[in-house]
């Protein structure tokens, strides 16, 4: 009897540290959602792929869309605050298949600066 109130009590200790390292609401691409700045359900989107990270740097300077300091920039959206389009530019999924990074860049697309805590 002992043993098995002991070995529940590990069952649950353990659960219970394992939930305290995850956060709510957190996607594969490491963001959490904050609060949404737009909110538009119908857009135009443009999808261009980008075939490299020099590529990329050169997108990124054109259109001010500057990586935090100690980050690499793999996707950012350009978008209106009052016409309802958008486009994504991200690294091509034929050269570096990471499909979290056009979502992220669609949620901008829809919710505007969702996340203005993380960089």
């Amino acid at each position: 009897m002992f043993k098995k109130i002991m070995l529940g009590s590990v069952m649950i200790c353990g659960l219970l540290l394992a939930s305290c390292g995850q956060q709510k609401n957190v996607g594969a691409d490491g963001y959490r959602f904050e609060e949404a700045t737009l909110d538009r359900k119908e857009l135009n989107v443009k999808i261009v792929f980008v075939q490299s990270n020099q590529e990329m740097i050169a997108l990124e300077k054109e259109h001010n869309a500057e990586a935090q300091p100690g980050y690499e920039i793999a996707a950012f959206a350009t978008y209106s605050q009052t016409e309802p389009h958008c486009t994504i530019y991200a690294i091509d999924p034929k050269v570096n298949y990471q499909p979290e990074w056009i979502g992220h860049e669609l949620v901008h697309c829809v919710y505007g600066v969702w996340h203005k805590s993380q960089p």
